[in-house]
């Protein structure tokens, strides 16, 4: 067995402290009754198009530097398409290919990469 090394990978979210959500102007108060925090955008409805909220890229940006990760000048968005039950428009809007950091750190945990997707329970 000595010639096997274990290697543990998480996967961890973070929700970032913004008052609307990542795509759109909608609250994300918790607590709310349901479909209430919902436009056009969430549900997906033709036509409707996301806007990137800043404040999130902001403090993803910082996030990414505070644990020494290169943060990239270019980084893409794209559709994630599957079922949620509590995602109506049928796809999720997520970073993968090209994430908004990469590379940095937590003590001796190595961070891989950083990247920014809506939350599907939103």
């Amino acid at each position: 067995m000595a010639q096997w090394e274990a290697v543990i990978g998480l996967e961890v979210h973070a929700r970032l402290l913004t008052s609307s959500k990542i795509f759109c102007a909608c609250s994300t108060t918790f607590g709310s009754p349901p479909n209430t925090n919902v436009c056009p955008v969430c549900l997906g409805y033709p036509g409707a198009l996301p806007v990137l909220n800043r404040k999130a890229v902001e403090l993803a940006m910082r996030a990414a530097l505070a644990t020494g990760c290169e943060v990239h000048e270019h980084s893409i968005f794209a559709r994630k398409n599957y079922f949620y039950p509590d995602l109506p428009k049928g796809y999720q809007i997520s970073q993968f290919e090209e994430p908004l950091a990469t590379g940095g750190r937590i003590g001796e945990v190595r961070i891989r990469r950083i990247h920014m997707e809506e939350d599907a329970g939103n």
